[in-house]
């Protein structure tokens, strides 16, 4: 049975919550129930089957929205606390990198990838944005080159575990601004705003404070963001918080 076309949804926002909240109701409302899988990396004739309820989404964040993602603010329905995510954020800095690469193979603790290894090693791409842009205040020009990926075909084509996010691109804008966009493979809604939270802070750390940049624009593009379907119910009361009609009341 052939699935219908996934729905792409398209969000401006100046408030991250509100983001969070409208791309959640989109997903109770229109989304598509579908069964996700891929191989699985010790055996690739393995399907590993998920019911997930998806879509395809595009959430373009500026003015409040930045400044909120920057003090790691949480929307009060989103599933993360701050214990949480102070935990989480860690695994996007150094320290929390070579505990991790010190992990034996099999340790529970030894997630197949952390985003941070993918970026700084065995290149650290994440220093060469940082140069790049450099030239670019120097020489006062902008590039389209700027970016860090995270896919590695030799690990991940048969990958059970294989990253989520796959690319960053930073657009230098002149007098110390830039746009950054951020492409996705896949997407869980409950780890949207812990996701933008660490990364945010991980991207001002290494590449744009030692620039003295500060960030216009955020372009997130999620070619699955979904829900599982034992959380559709937690979903839609975060969808419906304090909202009637077509308004998000939450700022």
């Amino acid at each position: 049975m052939k699935n219908p076309l996934t729905p792409i949804n398209v969000i401006n926002e100046t408030s991250f919550h509100r983001a969070w909240q409208r791309a959640a109701a989109f997903i109770d409302e229109k989304g598509i129930d579908r069964v996700i899988g891929g191989p699985k990396e010790d055996n690739p004739q393995i399907i590993e089957k998920k019911s997930i309820r998806d879509s395809r989404q595009l959430i373009i964040l500026t003015g409040d929205a930045i400044t909120q993602m920057k003090k790691k603010e949480m929307h009060p329905m989103f599933p993360f606390g701050p214990k949480q995510l102070d935990e989480y954020c860690l695994q996007f800095d150094w320290p929390y990198l070579d505990y991790w690469q010190k992990l034996p193979v099999g340790d529970d603790h030894r997630f197949k990838y952390i985003y941070f290894d993918r970026l700084v090693f065995p290149f650290d791409q994440l220093k060469a944005m940082k140069i790049n842009l450099a030239e670019q205040i120097k020489d006062q020009i902008s590039s389209n080159r700027t970016q860090s990926t995270t896919w590695q075909p030799q690990k991940d084509a048969f990958n059970d575990e294989p990253p989520c996010l796959q690319r960053i691109q930073i657009m230098y804008l002149g007098e110390g601004m830039v746009d950054i966009a951020w492409d996705w493979r896949s997407r869980d809604i409950n780890a949207w705003q812990s996701n933008k939270n660490c990364l945010t802070a991980m991207i001002y750390r290494e590449v744009l404070i030692p620039n003295s940049c500060e960030m216009e624009r955020d372009i997130d593009y999620c070619g699955s963001l979904h829900c599982y379907a034992g959380r559709l119910g937690e979903l839609h009361k975060a969808a419906y918080f304090e909202r009637t009609g077509n308004q998000y009341f939450y700022k």
